[in-house]
């Protein structure tokens, strides 16, 4: 085949493999946004009234995913593309570029990754959600949220420290709003206490209570009782966990995508030295 031709059919063949991996990106940005909807809205119980709950947490890791096979499959078609290129000064600045881009890659996953699995940063991100509560008969009962708008933290305790011996009950929305207001609220705020078990609600100098999460975006109140020391009051501090999708699954992933663009960038470095001598682009 004379070169004229040769390049006419290389151009061709490159013109295809763009506009192949153009529909690919495509059709997988609407199946994110679709996957995204599924599990913020459907499975993650989404709700906009009466609070905010949008959980990400689940969708970012999916977006991770969805990241990693990208980069995989932009390997596949830069190594077409680097093939059928027009002139080495093409193929040099396709396999540079590639490694530039893999390496921020590498860089930020890396950086994720470090924040995301040392335990002293994860426990400063968390320590940011903490806040201290008071509890006092004088004042209405304190309220807080299982997980925060967008399930990146959950609410794994809380704290009670009182000087005297008192009692606090843990009532969810629904119950304290029906019962808080009527007569004799505080033996029904004793009936419907979530912390049932007797060492889970008498306060005597420190109390931790364990907070359910498998309700999703719930939101609580504390009642404090002071029959035992009339006057005593009480400070709650609420202790967040970040989400076990970033300390778990999404640290896999990125680990994932770090080891993987590095590999690539070990396999383009020769490319882009064999072809780097004859190039234009230095």
């Amino acid at each position: 085949m004379p070169a004229s031709g040769r390049v006419l059919e290389d151009s061709i063949r490159l013109s295809k493999i763009r506009k192949t991996k153009l529909t690919l990106y495509i059709v997988q940005a609407v199946m994110l946004v679709a996957l995204g909807f599924i599990l913020v809205f459907v499975l993650g119980g989404a709700t906009l009234k009466p609070h905010l709950y949008l959980p990400f947490d689940s969708f970012l890791a999916v977006v991770v995913l969805l990241l990693l096979i990208i980069c995989i499959e932009s390997f596949f078609f830069r190594i077409l593309e680097i093939r059928f290129a027009r002139s080495t000064s093409a193929r040099h600045l396709m396999a540079k570029n590639s490694i530039k881009r893999s390496l921020i890659i590498a860089i930020v996953a890396g950086i994720a990754v470090v924040i995301l699995g040392v335990p002293s940063m994860v426990g400063g991100i968390e320590s940011t959600g903490s806040r201290t509560l008071s509890l006092s008969t004088h004042a209405d009962p304190p309220s807080f949220f299982s997980s925060d708008s967008f399930a990146l933290t959950k609410t794994a305790e809380v704290k009670v420290l009182s000087t005297r011996v008192v009692q606090v009950y843990l009532l969810d929305e629904e119950i304290f709003s029906q019962y808080y207001y009527s007569e004799d609220s505080m033996t029904l705020m004793y009936s419907y206490r979530l912390n049932r078990d007797p060492g889970s609600y008498i306060v005597n100098q420190e109390l931790t209570i364990a907070i359910p999460n498998e309700a999703g975006h719930k939101k609580y109140y504390l009642v404090l009782n002071d029959m035992d020391n009339p006057g005593t009051s009480a400070t709650a501090t609420i202790e967040r966990d970040l989400s076990g999708t970033f300390t778990g699954v999404m640290t896999l992933l990125l680990i994932a995508l770090v080891v993987t663009n590095i590999a690539w960038v070990a396999y383009l470095v020769p490319i882009e030295r064999k072809y780097s001598s004859g190039s234009i682009y230095k």
